[in-house]
């Protein structure tokens, strides 16, 4: 009986070890010259020998790499333009660069594309799901406003990258919380109103577990998380420090105090150092005294070189979905998609116009961006025990800090300008929409659209990408692509006015039919430029930059009772990588625990994947194994004393 359970041990580890890993496939369209020239048979494994009788040098690079597909991509177009584009599909990327450098005049057009590409819904993406819901019976208009299925089916995250939030309390305890924030530098047990709800509201939106059968998606669920408590700026300070890469802030105040100029200049410093701050544009709040405060600028929304975020709504894509009688007997309609007022009239001829200017979410010339303002409320139905809808500005700004971190996971080599004019260039335009004309300048550069971003963040990264810009009229902002996208298309788009445009690509940048560059201030200009030796390497996170603090308190104690706590005191071990080895090696504090006290080791990959785990004891100098990673970027956490320490490496 021993040997046939032998055996079959033995047997079934053969079938398990004999089937092969799905290999990548990448898919392009190429534009080729003579193709017909090009014979297809069949191979083994189901791929095609693509020869050239004429030719022994294509031959030979075609066979140095599996292609499973070769064809014309339109056979039966009578369009001149299509008759030469083929399909490739293969397993190497470089397949397509090999034969562009020694064929440039042959294969004069690359473009990589995705057929399997599908949104992802997961299970708690609330009753508007179009699949299984297992979480909030709320309709999550705001989910498909903002395409947010479609984004997931390219990406959900990456540990990589981290978001910081300056809020009131996150309930870890919640299933949607439990081990998202891997860092609170100071944590509230506040049980009653906004400081007890607020904070989870922020965070349920930005980052919460995703498809968890529980309460709602967070926009980037896979992004590693830091928290700290909110209302001024030495938290924004803290969370730098800790290594956030993009921070909410969804608070505001008429300036930022005595610091108020010192903060400006530390921010464009951040700015520049690849670090955006996301800040909600305010609810109405009056700082001028004028009576009129929806158009007031409040901070730190409205410094320059914050991401300042209001509010649209989400649910109604017509005026005639839903007709109520308002309180002055007047037909009226409210919650229209991508309008900025939450209620509108109707005029003699039927068209509409917003009711009570005078209140509502701020409005003003340094808003960048539009979100929803409206959503299930997670932090509500924990405090409050109910299934509340709600939100304004503090809502609407940690999608937009959801959807940046969706943009660094995808394309990490960004810079803020970039991931800024990523937002802006992929944004839907919603000013000249009915009811929303009054409000023209003063809603930013349109709504965020998260699948349009991480898309166009995507083909900035790619060896072939194209990144494709098109359908708007912008006459403001100012707009930088030069992070070594391989192609830029620009069609029936318009730069005008103030606005001003400085791309540079790898390969080419295409302007197609109503296209029209036309800035008219001196400030502005248009600046296109190749460059063939733009970088085209993966980046990873460099450990945190120390700034010269502007506030010199000391940082705030890790709560002792968080299960995650991690220390920004000064570090207590010292750690470093052999490369020799492929170990990471630990020299505990000599002054302490010089007992047999123990202490664990885990070591991440920077995708947040554990590559190496094991305890060991004090003193003297310990080595842990990792063997070989792909990741350049290591961080190794010690858990001792109650509390975790933090070290990030390269490799």
């Amino acid at each position: 009986m021993k040997a046939i359970l032998s055996l079959l041990f033995i047997f079934s580890t053969f079938i398990s070890l004999s089937q092969p890993e799905p290999e990548e496939r990448y898919y392009f369209h190429t534009n080729i010259e003579d193709g017909e020239l090009l014979t297809v048979s069949k191979n083994a494994y189901g791929t095609v020998l693509v020869t050239n009788l004429n030719n022994t040098k294509e031959t030979e690079i075609y066979a140095q790499y599996k292609v499973f597909d070769f064809g014309r991509a339109f056979p039966t177009t009578n369009n001149e333009l299509l008759k030469n584009v083929y399909t490739i599909v293969t397993n190497k990327v470089e397949l397509l660069g090999a034969l562009q450098y020694n064929f440039p005049e042959k294969y004069t057009r690359i473009d990589q594309f995705y057929p399997d590409e599908k949104p992802f819904y997961p299970n708690d993406y609330g009753s508007t799901s179009p699949t299984e819901n297992l979480g909030t019976e709320n309709p999550l208009y705001d989910l498909d406003q903002i395409n947010a299925p479609k984004a997931w089916g390219i990406t959900r995250g990456s540990k990589k990258v981290i978001i910081g939030i300056s809020d009131a309390k996150i309930d870890s305890t919640n299933a949607d919380m439990k081990g998202r924030v891997s860092n609170y530098l100071t944590y509230s047990n506040a049980n009653v109103g906004m400081n007890c709800a607020h904070g989870t509201n922020i965070a349920g939106i930005a980052i919460a577990s995703m498809d968890n059968a529980y309460g709602r998606p967070g926009i980037c669920p896979e992004c590693d998380v830091i928290a700290i408590r909110y209302g001024s700026f030495k938290y924004v300070e803290d969370l730098v420090a800790a290594g956030a890469k993009v921070i909410n802030t969804s608070w505001v105040f008429c300036n930022m105090g005595p610091y108020h100029e010192n903060i400006e200049a530390r921010i464009n410093e951040l700015y520049d150092d690849g670090i955006l701050i996301v800040a909600a544009a305010g609810n109405g709040k009056g700082c001028n005294g004028d009576d009129y405060a929806p158009d007031d600028y409040v901070y730190p929304a409205s410094y320059e070189k914050v991401i300042s975020v209001t509010g649209v709504f989400s649910i109604y894509d017509t005026e005639e979905e839903y007709i109520f009688t308002g309180k002055e007997g007047k037909k009226a309609t409210h919650k229209l998609k991508d309008r900025h007022l939450r209620e509108y009239g109707f005029n003699e001829d039927g068209s509409i116009y917003p009711k009570y200017t005078k209140w509502g979410m701020q409005r003003n010339n340094a808003v960048d961006i539009c979100a929803p303002a409206e959503t299930y409320l997670l932090g509500s139905h924990i405090c409050y025990g109910e299934n509340k809808v709600g939100g304004a500005t503090s809502a609407a700004a940690p999608y937009v800090t959801g959807v940046i971190g969706l943009i660094w996971s995808e394309n990490y080599c960004l810079s803020s300008y970039e991931v800024e004019s990523i937002l802006k260039l992929s944004s839907e335009e919603i000013e000249n929409l009915p009811g929303n004309e009054r409000f023209k300048t003063q809603l930013g550069s349109g709504r965020v659209d998260a699948y349009r971003a991480v898309k166009m963040a995507r083909e900035t990264k790619e060896l072939f990408g194209n990144v494709e810009i098109s359908g708007r009229d912008f006459y403001r902002f100012n707009f930088k692509l030069e992070n070594a996208p391989h192609t830029i298309t620009i069609s029936n788009q318009t730069f005008r006015d103030s606005s001003s445009v400085d791309f540079k690509a790898r390969n080419a940048i295409l302007l197609k039919p109503n296209t029209v560059l036309r800035p008219t201030t001196k400030d502005t200009a248009i600046k296109l430029s190749i460059d063939p030796n733009l970088p085209t390497a993966e980046c990873f996170p460099s450990p945190p930059k120390e700034y010269d603090r502007i506030y010199k308190e000391k940082r705030p104690r890790n709560n002792t009772n968080s299960s995650n706590n991690t220390s920004k005191a000064k570090k207590e071990f010292k750690v470093t990588y052999n490369k020799n080895t492929k170990s990471v090696v630990l020299n505990p504090p000599t002054n302490k625990r010089k007992d047999k006290g123990k202490y664990k080791v885990q070591v991440l990959s920077s995708n947040g994947k554990i590559i190496g785990s094991r305890s060991f004891t004090f003193p003297g100098e310990k080595k842990l194994p990792i063997g070989t990673s792909s990741s350049r970027i290591i961080t190794v956490k010690i858990i001792f004393n109650g509390k975790t320490e933090k070290h990030i490496l390269k490799i």
